[in-house]
């Protein structure tokens, strides 16, 4: 099988890919998001969406060279509002339409909000192999503060959950938050350690323009 042509690049072959997938809606929008983004209605159309990913995906077909894919993200917005189903019909168009490696790491983006043991269950059913949590803060009040839908209680258990059903998790958390100090922060990132996660994302709080704490900055 003759090897892959990169025109003007020098090489014998073209890299593999990473392909993003992205699933717009929220239970609510947090005031610090500036991603597309939009509220979870209750005639959100799951089937339509995912259809439509699935035709955008084949479009773009003849541009990729026929590559294989070695990573998989599907990010939000949260993702994991969508069903087990809806994920798994998804994935399973996407291997119909390329060429996925065999050990790609496939991750979806969750909120400990939507935490559910069977939905868990479900997303690695379906193929995914590592979930990100969007835990931000185990602390009650800064999560108040930031809009999210969880408390702290609710992470833990989603991390333990986590943890039990998928090969990898990761754990995404916040700093520089509303009167938060290096300390709090620093608990933060201990607590998410002490569960045994090797990977923690770790972001800044800014404040975006055109986002409601771009508007209005929290105080603090």
């Amino acid at each position: 099988m003759p090897l892959l042509q990169a025109p003007g690049s020098g090489l014998s072959a073209l890299p593999p890919l990473s392909l993003y997938i992205h699933i717009p809606w929220c239970i609510q929008k947090c005031p610090y998001c500036d991603f597309n983004s939009h509220r979870l209605k209750p005639d959100t159309d799951e089937a339509a969406y995912v259809n439509a990913l699935l035709t955008d995906l084949q479009h773009e077909l003849p541009h990729i060279w026929g590559r294989p894919v070695d990573t998989i993200f599907i990010g939000g917005g949260t993702p994991s509002v969508f069903s087990a189903e809806s994920i798994s019909r998804l994935l399973s168009g996407v291997r119909a339409l390329v060429r996925l490696q065999p050990e790609a790491e496939i991750t979806l983006e969750a909120n400990p909000g939507t935490f559910e043991q069977a939905r868990f269950q479900g997303y690695a059913e379906a193929g995914i192999t590592r979930l990100s949590l969007g835990i931000q803060s185990f602390d009650n009040a800064k999560l108040q503060a930031l809009g999210r839908i969880h408390n702290g209680d609710e992470a833990r258990a989603a991390i333990e959950a986590a943890l039990s059903i998928f090969p990898r998790v990761n754990t995404d958390l916040m700093y520089a938050l509303p009167r938060q100090t290096p300390e709090e922060a620093r608990r933060d990132a201990e607590t998410a350690l002490s569960f045994g996660v090797t990977h923690i994302s770790a972001y800044h709080l800014t404040m975006e323009p055109n986002t409601p704490f771009g508007r209005t900055p929290p105080p603090g």
